[in-house]
């Protein structure tokens, strides 16, 4: 059986309150626009996030070139000063190319503008493509990157004699697509992200899920994966085929937003959290609005 295919089945959970729906805006996948213009792209998916209701907005850490987001905590900032309510932080910030001590008092900075709206999150992820050697020399291997980890949460919560304790309500994240970067995420008493988008194989996803849960009962869960919400059916197939880009799921809202039902019914999961990937920022603006309305009313009806 293809462990993909049950996304796509009739298996929609019953009426009842709606999970919390986030937002990872990988706004870097815009193809053909100046980095400035993705930036406020980014910046109007948060307003229009906040404004629709959904529960958080992420920044990815991504180096390439005409990439807006090498460093997402200051963008972090800006999204903070600009909001009101509506969660926001990074997915992921890469700790394996990054100094930990340096990394808490970025987020310290961030929490003066997010508040106790502030996001953690870290990741196991590695730099790709055309940076990859100049930045070689930053890069940690599996076992440093996880104790730099838990060197930036205690840092965090329990402060240096240069650095006060990171008191705001802050909720820690740790962004994976197995079970080691859950088993890293139950120990530190971190929040367990699954990258869909990583590993689309839905049976792995609910039983690193259940493990999480059995190591730490008290941690939250979300499942992430990536659309593209698209009616006309050539622009969805020409958007969600792009090559380097995964996508769970290409097609009309109506399909995009059963697929995020069945997700949750299918994981169990607190909560969902989608990457839209239109190339167009207008489609994209769209189609957060409406997939919010197909998924949120439709599980609250």
């Amino acid at each position: 059986m293809d462990p993909t295919s049950a996304l796509d089945g009739p298996t929609a959970p019953g009426p009842g309150p709606a999970p919390p729906m986030g937002l990872i805006e990988f706004f870097d996948f815009f193809s053909g626009r100046p980095t400035r213009d993705k930036r406020e792209t980014a910046l109007a998916s948060a307003l229009l996030a906040e404004r629709l209701g959904y529960s958080r907005v992420w920044l990815p850490e991504h180096h390439e070139r005409g990439v807006p987001s090498t460093n997402p905590v200051p963008l972090v900032c800006v999204l903070g000063s600009h909001t009101s309510r509506i969660r926001v932080g990074t997915a992921v910030t890469l700790i394996r190319l990054r100094d930990p001590l340096l990394t808490a008092e970025d987020f310290a900075t961030a929490s003066h503008f997010c508040g106790d709206r502030l996001d953690v999150g870290f990741g196991r992820g590695d730099v790709g493509g055309g940076a990859a050697a100049d930045l070689a020399h930053l890069r940690k291997g599996d076992p440093d990157a996880a104790e730099a980890v838990r060197t930036v949460v205690s840092v965090l919560r329990d402060g240096r004699t240069w650095l006060e304790p990171l008191d705001t309500g802050y909720q820690g994240w740790l962004h994976g697509a197995g079970y080691r970067s859950a088993e890293l995420a139950a120990e530190i008493g971190f929040n367990y992200c699954h990258a869909l988008f990583f590993n689309p194989d839905i049976d792995a996803c609910r039983t690193v899920v259940g493990k999480y849960r059995a190591a730490f009962p008290g941690g939250r869960t979300a499942v992430a994966l990536t659309l593209v919400a698209n009616d006309d059916p050539e622009t969805a197939r020409a958007d969600g085929t792009r090559e380097g880009v995964r996508v769970n799921c290409a097609g009309p809202v109506r399909q995009c937003a059963e697929t995020v039902r069945n997700v949750l019914a299918l994981t169990g999961a607190d909560e969902v959290v989608i990457a839209e990937l239109s190339t167009s920022g207008d489609d994209h603006l769209r189609a957060l609005e409406r997939l919010h309305g197909a998924v949120v009313g439709q599980l609250a009806a």
